[in-house]
C-alpha cells in the first residue's frame, strides 16, 4: 500500500503578521489540499516571522529537514501554501527540494499545480525564480521610492527628535512632510538658540532641556550625546541630508531654527571639537605610541607656553612617576632618524622579498595540491556511485542494497565538497606585489608624513609592534620590532649576498 504520510510548512516573513490569520489561512488551505488527495497529516511546521531569503536562518525549516531525514517518520509529501513560502532564493530552494527528494519526500504547492514529471520540475524552477525575482525587485523599488521621496523634500526615515508624522498610518502620511512635535519642538528650538550663544556646553544644554520637561515626551531624558546628535543635523534648518545616498535635499518640513543660528551652534559645540582633535593629531602624531621608560605608561600631550608661543611636549603624568618629559619637535626628529635606521638597503630588500615570496609560492602550491587531491577523491567517489548503479543493473546488488551503498558514498562526497569549498586559492600578480613591497620599505619616512592618525598607528604596529620607549635622557628607542622587521634586521647582518639566509634566529637591535 502506498505511503501517504505528509507534513505542512507555513511561514510569514514579518513578525507583525504572526498574530493575524495569515498562518492559519495557509494551514487551512494546505489541510484542505491534503484531504482532497487523501493524504494523512503527520505534523505542521509553523515559521513565525522569518525571512525566506536564506534557508539557514529558519529554525522550523531546520527541524522539518531533520524530521524528514528520519526514516522512522515515513514522510512522503511536504505541502506548502505557495513555493515562495519554502524559499525566495532560487539556488537554495532547488537545493532544498533536491535534499528532500533524497529522503523520499516530494514537495507540493496547495495553490500552484504541477506534477512530478519533467514539466512539473520545470514549473517548480520557474516559480522559484519568480519568487527570487519578486523579492529582489521589491527591494530595488523600495530603495528607488525612498530616494524619490527624499529628493521631493520629504523625509522617508524615522523622524528626528522634535518632529513626528501627521497621522498614525503609513497610507495617510504618504506625500506629507514631518510636522513639529507639539511639546518637543519648542524645547529643541530653544536649545539651538542657547547653543548659538557659545556660553553653554552640551551637558549644560541637556540639563536645561530636561528641566523644560524633555523626558516627559521622549523615551529617555536628554544627555550630551543626544544634544550632539541634534546639533549635527542640518534637518533642523530645512536642509535634509541622507547618509546612505550622500545627498542633500531642501525639505518641505517646518524648520525649528534658522541656518545662521544652526551654524553658530554647530561651530561652538561640534566643529570646535573636531578642529581641536585635528590639531592634536597634527601636533602629536606619536600620541598613544610613546611609553615611559620608568613605568611603561603611555605619554600624554602637554603644551607649554613659552616666549615664542605654545611649545608641544610629550609627558608622563602617571601618579608617582612623572619622570619623562620630551619636546615634541625633538622627538619627531629622532623618530624620523629611527625610521631611516630600520629602512633596509636594496640588497636586504631583495633578500627579504626572495624569502617571503618563496614561502608564499610554497603555500599557494601546497594549497592547490590539497585542492587537487580533494577533487580527485570526489571524482573517485562519483565513479564508485556509477559502479554501484552498474552492479545493480547486472543483478549484483538488489535495489535496496544499491540505494544503501550509494547513500554512504554520497555522504562522503558531501563532506569532501564542503571541505573543498573552504579552500580559497588567491591569485596574485607577483611583480605588482614585489614592486609595492619595495616602494613601501624604501619610503617609510615619506609614507609616515602622508598618513592620517589611524594609518600611522597601523604602520607603527607593523614596524615597532605599536610602541616606542621614551627615556629620561630625552631620547627614544624601540621597545621591540615586529617579526618582519626583526627578519630584515637579521638580514642586514648577513654578509653573503648570493645565498638567501634560511632559518635565521632574528636578533633585536641593541
Amino acid at each position: 500500500m502506498e505511503n501517504k504520510r505528509a507534513i505542512i510548512y507555513t511561514r510569514v516573513s514579518d513578525p507583525s503578521q504572526v498574530d493575524n490569520n495569515s498562518l492559519d489561512t495557509q494551514e487551512k488551505i494546505c489541510k484542505d489540499y491534503l484531504k482532497s488527495k487523501g493524504y494523512e497529516l503527520v505534523k505542521v511546521f509553523r515559521e513565525e516571522g522569518e525571512s525566506a531569503k536564506h534557508v539557514a536562518t529558519r529554525t522550523q525549516l531546520t527541524e522539518l529537514i531533520k524530521f524528514c531525514a528520519n526514516k522512522k517518520n515515513h514522510i512522503t509529501y511536504l505541502v506548502v501554501y505557495k513555493m515562495d513560502r519554502l524559499s525566495r532564493n532560487m539556488a537554495e530552494g532547488l537545493q532544498l527540494i533536491a535534499q528532500l527528494a533524497a529522503y523520499g519526500v516530494l514537495v507540493y504547492s496547495a495553490t500552484e499545480q504541477f506534477g512530478a514529471d519533467a514539466a512539473g520540475t520545470f514549473l517548480k524552477n520557474v516559480l522559484m525564480a519568480a519568487a527570487q525575482y519578486d523579492n529582489e525587485t521589491k527591494a530595488e523599488k523600495v530603495k528607488d521610492n525612498m530616494q524619490k521621496v527624499f529628493r521631493d523634500g520629504l523625509w522617508p526615515f524615522k523622524c528626528p527628535i522634535g518632529y513626528q508624522r501627521p497621522f498614525r498610518s503609513k497610507e495617510e502620511n504618504k506625500g506629507l512632510a514631518s510636522i513639529p512635535h507639539p511639546e518637543l519642538a519648542s524645547i529643541v528650538s530653544r536649545m539651538f538658540t542657547n547653543a548659538a550663544t557659545g556660553i553653554y556646553n552640551k551637558s549644560q544644554l541637556a540639563r536645561m532641556m530636561n528641566l523644560e520637561g524633555f523626558g516627559d515626551h521622549y523615551r529617555v531624558e536628554v544627555d550630551h550625546k543626544i544634544v550632539h546628535g541634534i546639533l549635527s543635523k542640518t534637518f533642523y534648518y530645512g536642509n535634509m541630508y541622507a547618509k546612505k545616498w550622500d545627498e542633500y535635499s531642501i525639505g518641505q518640513h517646518q524648520p525649528l531654527t534658522d541656518e545662521v543660528t544652526w551654524k553658530k551652534a554647530y561651530h561652538y559645540l561640534v566643529l570646535k571639537k573636531k578642529n581641536y582633535q585635528y590639531q592634536d593629531e597634527e601636533l602629536y602624531p606619536l600620541k598613544g605610541t610613546l611609553k615611559c621608560e620608568l613605568c611603561n605608561h603611555p605619554l600624554t600631550t602637554s603644551p607649554s607656553r613659552g616666549n615664542s608661543g605654545i611649545v608641544p611636549y610629550y609627558e608622563c603624568r602617571k601618579k608617582g612617576c612623572k619622570g619623562v618629559r620630551l619636546n615634541a619637535g625633538e622627538v619627531h626628529k629622532q623618530f624620523d632618524a629611527l625610521l631611516t635606521r630600520v629602512q633596509p638597503t636594496d640588497r636586504v630588500i631583495k633578500l627579504f622579498q626572495h624569502m617571503v615570496f618563496t614561502n608564499w609560492d610554497e603555500v599557494i602550491a601546497q594549497t592547490k595540491q590539497d585542492a587537487d587531491n580533494l577533487d580527485q577523491r570526489i571524482h573517485t567517489f562519483k565513479e564508485e556511485i556509477k559502479s554501484i548503479r552498474k552492479a545493480k543493473d547486472e543483478g549484483l546488488y538488489t535495489l535496496e542494497q544499491a540505494k544503501e551503498e550509494a547513500d554512504k558514498v554520497q555522504q562522503h562526497i558531501t563532506i569532501l565538497e564542503i571541505e573543498r569549498s573552504d579552500f580559497r586559492i588567491e591569485q596574485y600578480d607577483t611583480q605588482i606585489v614585489r614592486e609595492f613591497s619595495e616602494q613601501f620599505l624604501k619610503n617609510l619616512s615619506l609614507l609616515w608624513d602622508n598618513l592620517d592618525l589611524p594609518k600611522r598607528q597601523a604602520l607603527l604596529q607593523k614596524i615597532f609592534k605599536g610602541s616606542i620607549i621614551a627615556q629620561k635622557d630625552k631620547t627614544i628607542r624601540t621597545a621591540d620590532l615586529s617579526p618582519s622587521f626583526q627578519l630584515i634586521e637579521s638580514l642586514k647582518e648577513e654578509n653573503d649576498e648570493i645565498v638567501t639566509p634560511r632559518g635565521i634566529e632574528p636578533r633585536l637591535p641593541g
